[in-house]
């Protein structure tokens, strides 16, 4: 048989991620609450852009609860820059 050897954790360690996982998730509700400002914002722009079908594909997700508004906010950008729309308002497309 084996000897057990007992480890001490590095409490630095242990610190350290903590801090990096409270930091990434702070950014990451921060991303949610800017989505959920700037969404209606962008599809605005692009019903006066003429991408009516999108943004109803848009509102559609958005309001039935399939698809986050920052989840939305990336589709719709990524949709728009394949279509060619060209960047508007505070977001690049």
């Amino acid at each position: 048989m084996g000897t057990i050897v007992q480890f001490q954790p590095r409490q630095e360690d242990a610190a350290a991620k903590t801090e990096a996982i409270l930091e990434k998730i702070g950014q990451l509700y921060q991303q949610k609450l800017r989505a959920k400002e700037e969404l209606p914002r962008v599809l605005a722009q692009l019903v006066d852009a003429g991408e009516n079908d999108l943004v109803l594909r848009a509102i559609s997700l958005w309001g039935s609860g399939e698809m986050e508004p920052h989840e939305v906010l990336t589709m719709v950008e990524q949709v728009a820059a394949v279509a060619g729309v060209k960047p508007v308002g505070d977001r690049p497309l």
